[in-house]
């Protein structure tokens, strides 16, 4: 629903994104658990045997799978700041784009666990009204999309109503000849 009065905010910070780090991080963790042992049963000359031949499996298997994720994650995770609506992409595996309208947006929170606080990414999490929470995880900078939503929905607070005095002068009338 990107229409010509309802574009992403691009003055400051844009699109926020899943977190590169995030996703490269469980890579790194399972290429050094198989990697390291089978390195060392290389050098120790055991490089033929059965724990050789299971790490060189475990590696063959799951690196691409979660280099694949890393990827998908990455090109589909992401929250669009919008003038009229909140525009959410949970990423894969889940599909979809969900449009929010600010006004049933009853709270946001970030979350962060300790893979988070570890890979340096958190979770965004939008409490709806009706009570139904929708949250986007691995983001990179979670802190400043929740301060680029509640500035937003500050924005959209209505104003005190102005009172006119009484006293003012009249609208003149035009004359149409």
């Amino acid at each position: 629903m990107r229409g010509a009065n309802d574009n992403a905010e691009h003055t400051g910070s844009g699109s926020f994104t899943a977190s590169v780090r995030s996703l490269v991080l469980p890579i790194l963790v399972v290429t050094a658990l198989y990697g390291l042992p089978l390195m060392a049963l290389l050098v120790a000359g055991r490089g033929d045997g059965a724990l050789a031949r299971l790490c060189i499996l475990a590696l063959c298997l799951s690196l691409p799978f979660l280099i694949a994720y890393a990827v998908l994650r990455r090109a589909t995770a992401r929250i669009d700041v919008m003038p009229h609506t909140l525009l959410l992409h949970p990423g894969f595996p889940r599909t979809g784009q969900y449009v929010v309208p600010y006004s049933v947006i009853r709270g946001i929170r970030v979350r962060r666990r300790l893979g988070g606080k570890l890979a340096g990414s958190s979770t965004l999490v939008v409490d709806l009204a009706g009570g139904t929470p929708f949250a986007v995880a691995d983001l990179a900078d979670a802190d400043a999309a929740r301060a680029a939503i509640l500035d937003r929905l500050e924005q959209r607070k209505p104003l005190p109503p102005v009172e006119i005095p009484v006293e003012s002068a009249e609208i003149p009338r035009i004359l149409a000849g």
